[in-house]
């Protein structure tokens, strides 16, 4: 293991975590009615530009999230822990590269936050005019299966325990404790990307809303239902525990070949 790839991952897993975080707290906030609203992470984003040095810690951030991209397709390629050419193995490294792809779409978002001004309540719903209404409906019902084969993948990866195992906590004191929080952290990321894919199906079947929908779409929904106040604040604070999970990961996380 190259120590090159170890410094990229640990910046790494801090840049993501603390997206996360950001996202759980002002969706928690909304929650109790304490200021904040439903978030995703453009609104995370806007957030942390209007700080001191907001525009410093954007670009701070941005490389970070790029280390991370990095790292991603280090073992996706390089595989530097030895996952091995096993169609299991494959199949993660392709999910690896993937992950590798959306975070370095992230990163990218993140540089543009730092020199174009981009309004607090901006939504980054698109409409895809440009595509014919029965090809978009197509896309839009494609996509919408995807995130649910992902959601139930999620589920079951922290119910068998090789999606935590990945991470290599064993050995460390508090091992347990930071699996529980990584376990609660990726159901209540589940759970978003479920309701993800339901607004993806519904758009595909009904041609007249083809709309993007995210992470702050996913909380506002939450908060239209019956028991939404209680059930955005779970998910809220599912996400705060996915993001320290992730920061976590920089002091316990054990890397093969150490």
């Amino acid at each position: 293991m190259k120590k090159s790839y170890k410094i990229a991952a640990t910046i790494g897993f801090v840049s993501k975590g603390i997206i996360y975080l950001v996202i759980g707290i002002l969706s928690l906030l909304a929650a109790l009615n304490m200021g904040g609203g439903s978030s995703g992470t453009n609104q995370a984003l806007v957030f942390l530009k209007k700080q001191p040095f907001g525009q410093i810690l954007l670009m701070l951030l941005g490389v970070g999230l790029l280390c991370y991209s990095f790292w991603m397709f280090v073992q996706s390629i390089k595989d530097p822990e030895d996952l091995g050419n096993s169609r299991k193995a494959k199949l993660r490294r392709f999910g690896l590269f993937t992950t590798g792809l959306v975070y370095t779409f992230i990163a990218v978002l993140t540089f543009y936050h730092v020199f174009t001004y981009v309004a607090e309540g901006t939504s980054s719903s698109r409409y895809l005019n440009f595509i014919g209404p029965s090809t978009l409906s197509i896309v839009f019902i494609c996509v919408g299966i995807v995130l649910a084969i992902q959601s139930i993948i999620l589920i079951l990866g922290v119910l068998k325990g090789g999606l935590l195992d990945q991470f290599n906590l064993e050995g460390h004191k508090y091992h347990q404790l930071i699996r529980r929080i990584g376990q609660f952290g990726f159901y209540s990321r589940a759970f978003i990307v479920a309701i993800i894919a339901y607004f993806f199906l519904r758009a595909g079947i009904y041609s007249g809303n083809h709309d993007i929908k995210g992470i702050q779409d996913a909380f506002s929904f939450l908060d239209q239902s019956m028991l939404g106040r209680i059930l955005m604040g779970f998910t809220a604070v599912g996400f705060i525990s996915y993001g320290a999970f992730y920061v976590l990961l920089t002091r316990y996380r054990s890397f093969d070949g150490e």
